[in-house]
């Protein structure tokens, strides 16, 4: 997945505001964000499909870390991945409530 796959996953009335907060603050200590994120693995870091920004690093990559912030790992150090899917502009995805979905309450539903 993508940064972007992790942050879209935030569900619920809190979307807006963690979208607008950088992901790297997103942890324990901010649980709007990431206690709503459905691809956050508790356990586990993942990685994400993102090299370090600045192009430097060839060993660094972005992960999400198991509190729930994206931030910086060494490329040598074992995590977990995530398949995500991109569709088509022709999938439709319904929701039930404008405010409350994609959340694990509330999943979306592919049409």
């Amino acid at each position: 997945m993508y940064p972007s796959d992790y942050g879209y996953a935030v569900g619920g009335d809190v979307r807006v505001n963690c979208l607008a907060k950088s992901m790297n603050k997103w942890d324990e200590s901010s649980p709007d964000c990431s206690g709503n994120d459905w691809l956050r693995d508790r356990i586990d870091n993942q990685w994400t499909l993102t090299p370090f920004p600045d192009g430097t690093n060839a060993f660094v990559m972005l992960s999400v870390y198991s509190i729930g912030n994206v931030n910086t790992y060494g490329a040598f150090i074992a995590n977990a991945v995530r398949p995500v899917a991109y569709l088509k502009s022709s999938v439709k995805i319904k929701t039930d409530s404008a405010s409350d979905y994609g959340s694990i309450t509330n999943p979306f539903v592919i049409q």
